[in-house]
């Protein structure tokens, strides 16, 4: 696959981390919120095993209930890589013998995919069975903590920290929460003492494991097609010393002397996002042109200042990978402070300072000339963090739409095409209020529709004007948060033009999860959710369409 597909690909796998984190997080929260209530350390001891119990059950169930959405993802993943990397390959097999076996009555392929998913679910079940947070203890030491230490130790001090006295409620929450969040879901490898953030460590177990089939596999194309040569693929902002052998044509041997292969600093050794596949002189053609490849070259290698500080290509993405990380770090940290109540002042403070990365991240980016990867750090599935307030001069703007009765804001249908940007998080919580303002907007769907007006009143309170969505870590009701794709959907709905599948999916998906909820009281909103997609995959119509639309305007440009 090539590198913007291979970035992609252990995306979901990497959610699946934050989102076990966030819930670990969220209980570590959770049980130090009941101390809050404790008067004396004599109580506290009564009940410290209500508190502080079954901890060990509550992990392996997590886990359990990871692992499960894990296998079916991995799976994916390698039948995704097998199938289109061996698929690619048909035109060649079919000019040089004729001999193209499909990948799904390929038994070597099969045996080959399905011995790389065992491993990879080997090496997650090493990683999920060794799962902590790291502890400062000052003087520059970080000690790797398991949960059942960490539950037993330090959530027991910080408890009796508040039980005492020592501290207040408020200081030992941000102390908490600020070690878990700086740390992040952590697993290590006892033999060697080396620990490394779960959700990268799954990222590079599915990578190891993505290359390797992808070697056997190209090699034996190579060999059924009487070639030993093979083109290495090529991305902007490579490192330097990958930079300088990408998107040419190799014999074996040189994949190793010029390239690295093998080499855990080469191609497709640790981070490594290239890939290389057969070719055949005189049938298979570059993709690669020397044109290209020097302007690559040159583009990677100039210079660009920002805040005082050179970067070239390759030091401009990682500064952007530090800050994502960042970023992402912020806003649990803003999570677990609003699930353990700290006082509005300390959670303000949290939003400040992720707003000021996350601006900091907009202006880089912008200099660098790289585009936003804002989908790197909403991955983490936490919403928006930022405090929800609105530039004044677009909130002016639109209150003059609401007034004009000018619904049409984006006649297109797609003026933002990157849904989980700055720009489009801004134009959803605008036009979510705009929403709740429209009063014809529900009678313009049922015409332009041909549904019930009721229906869409309904779909409309649900989605965007009553608290429909009950949180579990605050424990209360609340509105859903705003989302660019839908917002866009019921402007088009709304409107009449340019309505797309996934508009009409919208109204689908939402109505049969309000049946299935009425029908289920006691049912929660995720496996409601889940249910319904089942029936109306809206999020996969969007993506689809949204992506389809980055890929015409990535080739206009």
């Amino acid at each position: 696959m090539y590198p913007d597909e291979l970035q992609r690909l252990p995306l979901k796998l990497e959610k699946m981390f934050y989102e076990l984190q966030d819930r670990i997080m969220s209980d570590v929260v959770r049980r130090l919120r009941k101390t809050g209530e404790i008067t004396s350390t004599a109580d506290y001891q009564l009940v410290k095993v209500q508190i502080l119990g079954n901890s060990t059950e509550f992990i392996e169930s997590e886990i359990k209930r990871l692992t499960g959405m894990t296998d079916p993802e991995i799976w994916e993943v390698y039948d995704k890589v097998a199938n289109k990397d061996y698929t690619r390959m048909r035109s060649a097999y079919e000019q040089i013998n004729g001999n193209f076996v499909p990948y799904e009555e390929n038994d070597i392929l099969q045996q080959w995919t399905e011995a790389v998913v065992q491993q990879t679910k080997g090496t997650l079940e090493n990683i999920t069975g060794s799962l902590g947070f790291t502890v400062d203890m000052g003087g520059g030491k970080i000690v790797f903590t398991p949960f059942s230490q960490y539950y037993q130790q330090y959530l027991d001090r910080a408890c009796l920290d508040v039980v005492t006295g020592s501290f207040d409620y408020n200081t030992v929450l941000r102390r908490v929460v600020k070690e878990m969040t700086a740390s992040g879901l952590q697993t290590v490898d006892y033999a060697s003492g080396y620990h490394s953030r779960a959700p990268v460590a799954a990222r590079r177990a599915l990578m190891t494991g993505v290359h390797q089939l992808t070697a056997k596999m190209n090699e034996k194309i190579a060999k059924d097609l009487h070639t030993d040569y093979y083109e290495v693929t090529a991305h902007a902002g490579a490192r330097p010393s990958h930079a300088a052998w990408q998107g040419r044509v190799y014999n074996y041997k040189d994949l190793g002397v010029i390239c690295g292969l093998g080499d855990v600093a080469g191609l497709c050794g640790a981070n490594c996002r290239h890939s290389y596949y057969a070719f055949i002189p005189g049938v298979s053609a570059r993709t690669y042109t020397d044109e290209y490849l020097e302007d690559l070259r040159r583009k990677d290698s100039e210079i660009r200042t920002y805040h005082g500080k050179r970067y070239n290509g390759y030091e401009a993405t990682q500064r952007q990978r530090q800050m994502e990380t960042t970023m992402r770090a912020q806003r649990a940290n803003i999570k677990q402070l609003k699930n353990g109540k700290a006082d509005a002042d300390t959670i303000r403070a949290a939003q400040t300072r992720y707003l000021t990365t996350l601006h900091e991240y907009q202006g880089f980016s912008k200099a660098m000339n790289l585009p936003e990867q804002m989908e790197r750090v909403y991955m983490d599935g936490l919403g928006r963090m930022s405090g929800g307030r609105i530039p004044r001069k677009t909130a002016s703007a639109l209150d003059g739409i609401a007034k004009s009765g000018k619904f049409d804001i984006m006649t297109s249908g797609a003026r933002i095409v990157d849904t989980y940007s700055k720009k489009a998080i801004d134009f959803a919580e605008m036009y979510y209020k705009e929403i709740r303002k429209f009063s014809t907007d529900a009678k313009r769907i049922a015409l332009n529709l041909g549904k019930k007006e009721a229906e869409i009143k309904k779909v409309k309170a649900y989605l965007f004007e009553d608290n429909s969505l009950y949180d579990p870590d605050l424990k209360e009701w609340r509105r859903f948060d705003p989302d660019c794709a839908i917002a866009q959907s019921w402007q088009r709905l709304m409107s009449g033009k340019n309505i797309q599948p996934h508009d009409r999916t919208l109204i689908g998906h939402e109505l049969y999860e309000m049946k299935i909820k009425q029908e289920n009281p006691e049912i929660d909103h995720q496996t409601a959710h889940e249910l319904a997609t089942k029936k109306y995959n809206y999020r996969k119509e969007v993506e689809e369409y949204y992506g389809n639309l980055k890929k015409r305007q990535k080739n206009k440009g």
